[in-house]
């Protein structure tokens, strides 16, 4: 069927105009008037073809084509290639007999579906593969895989062979309904739970302070009684820095709470193991190790004060007993110099009712600098309701007596428990009487109870903002705490450690480094270490135009040197398939005449996902199968499971009608006819005597 982009009327005057011409030629011409009316006819009849083909060839037409086609059902295997299928004590049947078992089933298949195969862990690969080295599984993404590579098309079944241990991706339960096809599934491994200990939810801290305590919390889990004491150690560079024997009960997790110090700066590692007992056969779970980057460079604390007042010298006291502080306090009216070095500025009852040095409370607004307002009599409150956006005080300036009330619910960073004990029993501050209104979300340290009364005010509340960190404190008297630990405690260790550990919240994203750097500390092997780079002036605004280089080395002393790409403000580098071990870096940055280095270690870790399960996970495969009217196959069926999917999978074949347009002029056959009229006229006319 032809199409024309043109109109119709102007193919139709097209064609009348090649008849005119071709009668033109042979009425008029004396030449053939002595040739018979039936030359003539054929004459003009041949010049009309092929000056109507010409002419409608300028119009460039469309040719419209439609083909059949008929396609068989479709039967997708897929093969789980990886390594936790090697942890069954049949680990040789499925590298060796079970690869066969495949290829026999699956041609059989062939003969009356069109047949596809696939062997996938984190990706998917085409082919059926008799070597399992995933270092990860992901189900749920095979399935998606299969799902955009066949969709709409005559999937007629999936076969799945996998042990249904997954580390990725979510339940492939919930893909399911996606494929709308039945799932067969070949149970691989062995689904009895050998006796097995394993360290799991690990929590830690990525930062830490030299000298300073850092939690870890873990849970330890056993499927089994055991009279035996097991030993938790935890080891750094090879001394052990904390060792606990305790007694383990099935299936009862034992959660652990650490403090350990940290006594060295820089990336530290610290495995966390448990003992393994005689006969344990899967000891890769016992251990983890985790990486937290220990900070020795000091925090630059400003403490700025309306007026001489005893809190400040309870907080510079508190601060300055830490490792990782400088402070510097001042009157708010008298400090002349710039605010950009700092890494947190403590506002005593600032703004005040002299509003002098206001350029200086704008500057400190606009800054990047973390803020901890202090409020009290002195405070202007009005003008502290529009320099921060957290809270908003209604008071006529009358004050009143508050106690602190711990919100369990806080979530930033945790306080000990003879910290909050401190606390709680401490004596009250004063604070405005008035409304509390929040106006930004953030997370409230401390509630309010007065009179007797808990309320569910804030008192001291947190939040991190887009440029931040920020906090509001909106009493008076820390001074008095300070004396009370020391009168109940005979130290100020409780005092300083919220004070400490409330500035390292607020100090924690505050770099002021000039070159600063992102990176994961520790990764899996397999992964990919990407690195984010920025870089600052002396008036810490960025640089987008330097040149940064990444100079790496590994253990055995091999360097490489990689480029940082330039994206926006942020220079980027990704580097794939590094192998397991430590690795040393310098990143360097040039810029007009200026050079500045960093430099760092991270890790690359075997990756051991695999290994944390010896027993398969038959439930899930169960579940997809029965979700999807599939069937679960156990290991007595493999030889034979062909015939188990052909007796319970419709043959139904799809015919598909498809329509594309083509160029006329690319059709062969139009230049044959066009060729075949001239040829034949020119014939004629050369037996006429003519040309």
């Amino acid at each position: 069927m032809l199409q024309f982009e043109h109109p119709t009327l102007f193919i139709a005057a097209a064609i009348v105009l090649s008849l005119l011409l071709a009668l033109f030629v042979y009425r008029k011409d004396a030449r053939f008037k002595s040739a018979s009316t039936f030359l003539r006819v054929i004459l003009v009849g041949l010049r009309f073809i092929s000056l109507s083909i010409l002419a409608l060839l300028l119009f460039k037409p469309k040719w419209l084509n439609e083909t059949k086609e008929v396609e068989k059902p479709i039967i997708v295997f897929l093969q789980d290639a990886s390594s936790s299928v090697l942890n069954y004590p049949d680990s040789t049947f499925y590298e060796s007999e079970f690869i066969k078992l495949i290829e026999k089933n699956n041609r059989n298949l062939s003969a009356g579906f069109e047949l596809y195969s696939y062997h996938f862990s984190e990706s998917v690969k085409e082919g059926i593969s008799n070597t399992y080295e995933g270092k990860s599984t992901d189900i749920s993404n095979a399935f998606q895989n299969i799902d955009d590579r066949f969709h709409n098309r005559n999937l007629a079944a999936i076969i799945l062979a996998s042990d249904g241990n997954y580390n990725k991706g979510i339940n492939p339960y919930y893909q399911t309904a996606e494929l709308n096809s039945p799932i067969f599934t070949l149970a691989l491994g062995n689904s009895t739970p050998e006796p097995d200990l394993l360290i799991e939810s690990i929590r830690h801290n990525e930062i830490a302070y030299f000298q300073n305590e850092f939690p870890i919390q873990f849970d330890i889990l056993s499927n089994f009684d055991s009279e035996k004491k097991h030993r938790i150690h935890i080891r750094n560079k090879g001394k052990t820095v904390y060792e606990e024997f305790v007694d383990l009960k099935s299936q009862t997790p034992l959660s652990k709470q650490l403090f350990i110090e940290a006594t060295e700066e820089g990336i530290q590692y610290y495995d966390i193991a448990i003992s393994s007992f005689d006969g344990e056969k899967n000891i890769e779970n016992n251990q983890h190790r985790i990486a937290i980057e220990v900070l020795k460079n000091l925090q630059n604390i400003l403490i700025l004060s309306s007026a001489p007042h005893p809190d400040i010298a309870a907080l510079r006291s508190a601060l300055e007993e830490g490792e990782n502080y400088e402070v510097k306090s001042a009157l708010f009216h008298e400090f002349k110099e710039g605010v950009e070095a700092y890494n947190l500025i403590i506002l005593h009852q600032i703004p005040d009712f002299t509003r002098r040095n206001q350029d200086l409370l704008n500057k400190i607004v606009k800054s990047e600098t973390s803020t901890f307002f202090i409020g009290g009599k002195a405070t202007k409150w009005s003008e502290f309701n529009e320099v921060q956006d957290l809270l908003e005080i209604k008071t006529k300036n009358s004050m009143l007596e508050v106690f602190p009330i711990i919100n369990e619910d806080f979530s930033p960073f945790e306080l000990s428990a003879n910290c909050k004990e401190f606390i709680q029993s401490a004596p009250p501050l004063q604070m405005p009487f008035g409304e509390v209104i929040k106006k930004e979300p953030g997370q409230s340290l401390f509630k309010q109870k007065i009179e007797g009364i808990d309320t569910n005010k804030d008192l001291l509340l947190v939040a991190e903002k887009e440029e931040k960190q920020m906090a509001v404190l909106l009493a008076e008297g820390l001074w008095k705490w300070r004396l009370f630990d020391y009168q109940k405690n005979e130290s100020h260790d409780n005092f300083n450690e919220w004070i400490q550990t409330l500035s390292q919240y607020l100090t924690l994203n505050e770099d002021k480094r000039k070159l600063r750097l992102q990176y994961p500390k520790m990764i899996t092997e397999g992964d990919a270490f990407r690195m984010d780079a920025q870089l600052y002036n002396d008036n810490y605004r960025l640089i987008e135009e330097a040149e940064l280089r990444l100079l790496l080395q590994d253990e055995d002393g091999t360097e490489f040197v990689y480029s940082l790409t330039p994206n926006g403000s942020t220079y980027k580098t990704i580097i794939k398939n590094l192998n397991e071990g430590t690795y040393q870096f310098k990143v360097e940055s040039k810029f007009k005449n200026e050079q500045t280095e960093q430099t760092g270690t991270f890790a690359i870790l075997a990756s051991t996902l695999e290994q944390q399960k010896q027993m398969a996970d038959w439930n899930v495969l169960k579940r997809i199968s029965n979700n999807t009217q599939g069937l679960f196959i156990e290991k007595n069926n493999f030889n034979a499971y062909s015939d188990i999917v052909e007796k319970n999978v419709e043959r139904n074949h799809q015919v598909y009608f498809s329509k594309h347009l083509s160029d006329l002029i690319k059709q062969k056959s139009i230049f044959l006819v066009l060729l075949l009229c001239l040829l034949l006229e020119w014939g004629i006319r050369k037996r006429l005597g003519t040309h």
